[in-house]
Parts: C-alpha cells; structure tokens; sequence
C-alpha cells in the first residue's frame, strides 16, 4: 500500500509537469488510478443488547469497490474487520458490553487498503427489548408475506396476486409501488445494491429492483413454489416448497438451478460462512451448503414445521408453526438444540437486529410476539393486532413486521432500554425502635427502572416487603431484646435487586414501670424498696425519681432496690419512679403513700428557772422540732442519767414532784414521734419553795395608812404559822413598812407617818411563814404585787 501511495504520487507530479490529466486519463496505456475511500461520514449509532448498530453515509471509493468495513470501538486506537465483510450502511458492531459507552469510529476499506477515519460517535449498550408494539398503516390491505431492510428504505412483498410492493423510509409511512408482474411473492431479500423477490406462483417467479420502487421480471431457473431468498458471500440462494429445489444467481438476473434434497424447503439464510435452509416437512428438515451448489442434509432438533432461520451474534435460530419447542439453536447449521418458545403459537418468522431476536406468529391464543437476546430463553410480548404476522425484519433501531390480514397490516417496535435489577443499597444504619426498626441507607441505582418497594431479610430467612420506598424504611414485629441481622434490597419491574450488607439491630422500648413496695422517711430522707418493671429489650442504666407528682425527674443514683432520695424534713412526700434504659425514661410507677421525713428535736437552749411550790417553772427557747411536732418534753435531775415528762409542750415547762427549798440543776430535752431530742447542753438550777399568796385590792385609808388582804395559803408542804404584808416603794425593792396577821388572819393595816407618804405609790407584797418540819421554818415566796396610792 506505500509503494502504491508513492507510485501515485510520483504519477501526480508527472502529469502535472506533462501537462497531463492524472485520475480520470490514462498515461501509456496504464489503467486509471485508484486511492483509499474517503471516511464515512453522518454516523447513527444505535445501541443494542451488548451490540450496536452505526448508519452512515459511505465516502467516495476511491475508484475501487469497497470490499469492507473497519471499525475502531476506543475512538481508534485498534481496529477490527467485520466477519463475514459488510459493504454498506448499516453495520452491526457486536461483543460489546452493557452499559459500556463506546466512542466508535469507522473507515472503509478497498483494493489499496484502509480508507479515511470517519468521525467518532458515541454509544452505551444496554439491556434493551422490542417491548410495546405499534400498529401502522400498510400501503394497501394486501397479505403482506415478507419484508427486508437494504438501501435506506423497508420494502414488503405481498402474496395472493398481488400487484403491489411497499417502501417506508422509517417504518411508519408507506408507499405503494407496482410489482414487476402479478404473483404470490413470497419473499424478498437484498444484498450486493439490489432487492430480489422471488414467488410461489407466477410467470417470471423473479423480479429485482436497484431502489425497491421500480421492478423488472426475471425468470427463475425453474417453475416451483419458491419460498424464500437470501443473499450471502456474493450470492442470492432461493428454495422452494416442492420437489427440494433450490437455485443461485451471482447477480439476481440469471439464475441455476441446483439440488436440494426431497423436503419442503421454507426459508434460507446465510451467516457464517454457510447458507443454511429448514423445512416444514421431510425426513430431514435442515440443510446447510458453504457455496450455495452443495448441500448436505441435516438433522432439526424436532420434527416441526419449521418455517423461516435467522443468523445472529454467531448462533441459526428457527421457528416453527407446531411442535412441542417451536424454537431451535445451533452454533454451526449442523447440530441442532430444541428450546422452548414464550408460548405455543404458530411462529412464522424471525430475525436479528442489534443484539436481539424477535419471532412473529400468524396465530396463537397467547403471544404473538416473543424476543431474546440469546436465542434460549424468550420473553412474550403483545403484538399491536392480533393479525396473521407473516415476516419481521430490523434496521436503524426498530423492528417491523408485517402481516397478511387486519385492519393495520404493520407494526413496530423501537428497542427500548430495559430496566436491570436495582444496586444493593448501601452505608445502613439501623435505629431500634419498640419491636421494630427504622433502615436508613443510602440508596443503589435504580437500575433504569423505578424502585416499586424495598424488601428485608432477617439473618438467613426469607426476603419480607419493607414499608417505605425510600430511606428510611420501617421493619416491625420484631422481639425487643433479640438481636437481628438485617439486609435490604430493592425491587423494580427487573426483578429483585442485589442484597445489602447486613447491619446487626436490637429492637427495645423504653422500660416499664417498676412498682413501689414500702417507703421508710429518715432524717431528712426516705428509704425506698421497689420492684423493677420490664427492660424494654435493654439493660435498664438508671433509675429517676419524682416528688408529689410533679415537676422534674432526678436520678436516683442506683438501679438496685432500696435506694434513698434526700429530702427535707417535716415536709409530707409522695415519690414515684421510673426506669431509663438507652431508648430513654420508661413509664412512672404508681405513687408511694404519703411519708414525712424527721429526726428527733434538737436541744432547748437559753433555759431559765423559776420555782414554784414544789416545782420548778423553766422557760427556754425551743430547738429545731426535727420535722415532727414535739409530743413533750423531759427533764433530768442527774445529769441525764433518768428523765421524766414535765408539763407542758411549749416554754415554759412546770417540773413537779420536787422537794422545796432543795437547790436542783435541770436539764431539758423535747420528745416528738421519732424519739428524744438531745439535752440542753447546760442545766439549769431551780429551789423550789411555796409560792406565793394571792392577793386582795389594797385600799389606802388615809395619807399615811394601807390596808392590805390575801387569800389564806395551803402550801402542799408544811403549813402557815402566820403571815406578813410588805410595802415597797412602787417599782422598787425598797421596803418601807409591813404589817403581819395570825394563822387566821386575811388582812393588816399598814399605819405610820413616818413610813408612808401622803398620795404615793407603793407596791404591796404578801408572804406566809411556813414550817416545813420541826426546826424548819421558811418563808413562802413573795405574792404578786398590788398597786395602792396613799391619799392626799
């Protein structure tokens, strides 16, 4: 190819230099010159199942027939020739993967070698389907019986004696054309720039056209029932329906006629390298020639009604109209595998286009469409009439198929984007809940298709619809306290989608409620003893305690029974509980009865004595009651060694029982429900002694004269000798007279002017002699005073 570019070249300069015209001339007799083709241009790329399909535009030949095509899928970093050669637009790019976007390029290639790099078109591969069908228009309500793709335009055959063929440039729109004569063609192909129909019955049985709208008679190599054509390795090969016909033409004008065997011959194909043929009847029902002349008889799979063969991504699959497998495969032509149709109808046709299989059927009560991308397992789908769907053919991204009755005698069908099973969810993170949990994750792709519903699965146990179709989603009847395992995965109309890894979860609630048994108040706290409720599903960390029903919570300090809450004393109480576990504070219990924490009284202080008649009267200042009112208050004698209750439960206290005139030191304590109080800290002395008198109105009788009277005196030791009435300057203890009166006597005189003073006040006291035992006499205390004023 260099020394070819370098001749050319150096021919170039020549002519230009001999004023020659080089390309077109000749120079001594030599041949015009030819270079590399020019790059295609105006590349479609449509994405297929692990495949794509690129049209184009081809460039100039560079004055040689292009041979093949090249074609880059790394934006032409390496190159790769298709398999057996493609000459024209389109091209089918397979092995590729899904979901892998590939920058292609193209070049074509003839006699001197690689042409021009085309530009680059992008295209993603993916797992996509022939799924809704559309109902179109035909030209004319003809049984249509074949349809192929070639030259930028669909051209349908109609059979019945029919005059027409059809063209559509998409599919869609329809144009009617006269046929080269009337006849039941039913087959048309195209390969090498031409269309070729052959039919079952006519007078030529052949007619070709370079455009698919004018058409001109040809004559086969014999009268049969010729029932399909194909074009392969610069071949058009037909069969026929009778007497194993079968016959070639190199150009679709002159045909031979060659051997087929004894079946009835329904479609023909080529891929491969090989033409391969199936039957509806015969013995043997598949044959195969490398060359189109030869050919070998084969066994199918099952003895069906095989009815037409496609060639695709390296595998020869038929369809039947019966049998138990109205589907077979086969990676070679020769060895034949039976697979199981989407449903048992009469499948009459099939073809490959961009990664998928489609087969039509002309009859079923299921499906009248199915597809696959390996020509194994098939998917049913709805044809858009239940129409009698005789071929299907493919290009630039859509099926056609047409039929031989209905109101609409063509559908289509786009290859759509499948959905994939949605990507495992990802970074869970589970929140326990009271018998239940709550996923939050970050969702996978959605794999083209919406997610319908999330599903979980509980260690290895089945897969449960989640409530929720986006994070996060909710888990209930779950066991508190019971651990679980936990994996999500979504579901979309692909399927279920890949399984999470699994996050481990506790379900729990918060406590409930323990139950008091008794309180016990102390000095200034209560002793509480209670039950635990249940733990929620977890460990419960702390107790809270709350006072007459209100206000905040505090923590108790301990999750073991009793337990002692600080409180004040002398304060009435009420206390309830509650648990707290990580899920939170659990519920309160039922209030405790009433309780008042106190301690025993502290000590009277500031403690003063005053006799009394065999009693001692002690006035203090009380200590604090510890909470409880005091009941009464003792005194000692000896130190504290005995007490006895005195009188009283305010100061002052009376302490009876004691001897007069014997000197006492005292101590004093307060007593209330929980015990005795702590002693005065210092005693006090007391002599108790007869009290004294109670007295009558003084009455001043003259200037210097008072009248004094008392009440006679029972002392409750001893008895009265006699009595003595005492006068003191008022408010003072200044005595300036008395007067004194028999056992008998109530009343004296007070007289004397030296003593007393006219129209003054003087206090007047009284007191009794009193003899407590022989020897021993005393005076009684003084009586209360009396204000009397002299006259003036």
């Amino acid at each position: 190819m260099v020394v070819r570019r370098y001749v050319g070249a150096i021919f170039v300069v020549f002519g230009l230099i001999v004023g020659l015209t080089v390309g077109s001339s000749s120079i001594a007799g030599a041949g015009p010159l030819v270079s590399v083709p020019s790059a295609p241009t105006s590349l479609v790329a449509y994405r297929g199942y692990n495949s794509a399909e690129i049209s184009f535009t081809a460039g100039a030949n560079g004055g040689a027939a292009i041979t093949n095509y090249k074609y880059s899928t790394d934006n032409g970093n390496s190159w790769a020739a298709f398999s057996p050669a493609v000459k024209s637009s389109p091209v089918t790019i397979g092995g590729l993967t899904n979901g892998t976007t590939y920058s292609v390029k193209l070049r074509a290639v003839n006699s001197v070698g690689d042409g021009a790099v085309s530009d680059a078109v992008s295209v993603t591969p993916a797992v996509v389907d022939a799924v809704t069908w559309t109902a179109r228009s035909a030209a004319e309500a003809n049984p249509w019986n074949s349809v192929v793709y070639g030259n930028g335009l669909f051209v349908a055959v109609a059979g019945d004696w029919s005059t027409d063929v059809m063209t559509s440039a998409d599919g869609v729109s329809w144009t009617s054309h006269p046929a080269a004569e009337a006849g039941s063609w039913s087959s048309v192909t195209f390969g090498n720039g031409l269309f070729v129909a052959v039919n079952s019955e006519g007078d030529s049985q052949v007619m070709t056209s370079p455009d698919g709208v004018t058409w001109t008679s040809r004559s086969a190599a014999d009268i049969a029932y010729w029932s399909s054509v194909t074009f392969g390795n610069g071949l058009f090969v037909a069969v026929a329906a009778d007497e194993g016909k079968v016959m070639t033409s190199a150009d679709g004008v002159t045909w031979t006629l060659r051997a087929g065997g004894s079946s009835t011959w329904n479609s023909v194909v080529y891929g491969n390298g090989l033409f391969v043929a199936v039957a509806y009847s015969g013995i043997l029902r598949v044959m195969t020639s490398a060359d189109g002349i030869t050919w070998t008889a084969r066994t199918a799979a099952e003895a069906n009604s095989w009815q037409q063969v496609t060639y695709g991504n390296g595998l020869f699959v038929a369809v039947a109209t019966d049998g138990t497998h109205r589907v077979m495969t086969s990676a070679d032509g020769i060895t034949w595998t039976a697979r199981t149709s989407a449903a048992a109808s009469s499948w009459t046709s099939v073809t490959y286009g961009n990664g998928l299989f489609v087969a039509v059927a002309s009859f079923g009560l299921g499906s009248r469409v199915m597809t696959s991308a390996d020509g194994v397992t098939w998917n049913s789908h709805t044809a858009a009439e239940s129409n009698s769907w005789y071929s299907v053919t493919y290009a630039h991204g859509i099926f056609v198929a047409v039929s031989a009755g209905g109101t609409n005698r063509v559908m289509t069908s786009s290859l759509v984007a499948l959905a994939n099973a949605p990507a495992a969810p990802t970074s869970l993170n589970a929140t326990p809940g009271d018998g239940s949990v709550s996923i939050s994750f970050t969702a996978g792709a959605d794999g083209g298709a919406s997610i319908s519903k999330y599903q979980y699965q509980l260690g290895s146990g089945s897969w449960v619809d989640a409530v929720g179709t986006s994070s996060p989603i909710s888990i209930s009847g779950l066991t508190n306290g019971t651990n679980y395992n936990v994996k999500l995965r979504a579901v979309n109309t692909a399927g279920d989608g890949a399984a999470s890894d699994a996050v481990s979860v506790t379900p729990r609630t918060v406590p409930g409620a323990p139950s008091i048994i008794s309180v016990t108040p102390g000095d200034s706290t209560v002793s509480v003893v209670f039950t635990a409720g249940s733990t929620g599903g977890s460990v419960i960390t702390g107790y809270e305690y709350q006072l007459n029903g209100a206000g905040s919570w505090f923590s108790l300090g301990t999750t073991s029974s009793p337990a002692s809450i600080g409180v004040t004393n002398g304060v009435a109480y009420t206390v309830k509980l509650r648990a707290v576990n990580v899920a939170g504070s659990g519920a309160a219990s039922s209030a405790s009865g009433s309780f008042t924490p106190a301690t025993t009284p502290s000590a009277p202080t500031s403690l003063n004595a005053t006799p009394g008649d065999g009693s001692v009267s002690i006035s203090f200042t009380a200590g604090d009651d510890g909470g409880s009112s005091i009941t009464k208050y003792q005194f000692s004698t000896d130190g504290g060694s005995t007490w006895a209750d005195a009188v009283g439960t305010t100061s002052p206290v009376t302490v009876n029982g004691l001897t007069n005139y014997t000197a006492y030191n005292l101590n004093l304590r307060a007593v209330n429900n929980v015990g005795d109080g702590a002693s005065s800290t210092a005693s006090v002395s007391g002599t108790p002694a007869v009290g004294g008198l109670g007295l009558c109105s003084a009455t001043a009788l003259g200037k210097y004269q008072i009248q004094t009277c008392w009440n006679s005196l029972s002392p409750t030791q001893g008895s009265v000798t006699r009595y003595r009435a005492y006068v003191f300057t008022a408010g003072t203890s200044i005595r300036v007279a008395s007067c004194k009166g028999s056992l008998d006597d109530t009343s004296c005189v007070v007289k004397g002017s030296g003593k007393l003073t006219a129209a003054t006040a003087y206090d007047i006291r009284v007191r009794a002699r009193v003899r407590i035992a022989p020897g021993q006499v005393f005076w009684s205390l003084y009586s209360d005073a009396v204000l009397v004023t002299t006259l003036p």
